[in-house]
């Protein structure tokens, strides 16, 4: 049997390639046979494993993505009660997502410390605790600072 991914399947159809396409139950999930001039195909991801969809309306978005505006539908085999069966774990994924949320997490905690030290600086300059520099006097300080750090130690 044949196999064709997304690509090929657009390729194909704009071609003038593909006859017809069913969409047919296989378990808890649906696969896409094509019937195209040389034969039957199956739609396949780009690893070439049986692309399956667990939802049919992604499916049919992606076929009407593609051009196809009717196809048939086979429930024969349909067997929602067995998705969490072929439900596949993806360790990767857990940890990529733990990541994420970590990072978000780092995010939100530092714009919360540095909200803090922003209104703390505000405040003091409110109730006179944090001085309000001139000019001059930030040059003072900007050359005694690089005085410090180009000196040779």
């Amino acid at each position: 049997m044949q196999t064709l991914n997304l690509e090929q399947l657009k390729a194909a159809t704009s071609a003038g390639g593909v006859l017809g396409i069913t969409l047919r139950a296989d378990g808890a999930s649906f696969v896409v046979d094509v019937q195209t001039q040389r034969g039957q195909a199956t739609m396949v991801t780009s690893r070439q494993q049986t692309r399956r969809f667990v939802d049919p309306r992604k499916a049919l978005q992606v076929l009407r993505g593609i051009g196809w505006n009717a196809c048939q539908i086979d429930v024969g085999q349909w067997r929602p009660e067995e998705r969490a069966a072929q439900t596949v774990a993806r360790p990767d994924r857990s940890a990529a997502l733990k990541a994420a949320h970590q990072a978000a997490q780092a995010d939100a905690d530092y714009d919360r410390w540095f909200s803090t030290k922003v209104q703390a600086a505000l405040d003091g300059l409110q109730d006179g605790s944090n001085p309000v520099l001139d000019a001059q006097q930030v040059q003072a300080r900007r050359a005694a600072l690089r005085a410090r750090v180009s000196r040779p130690d």
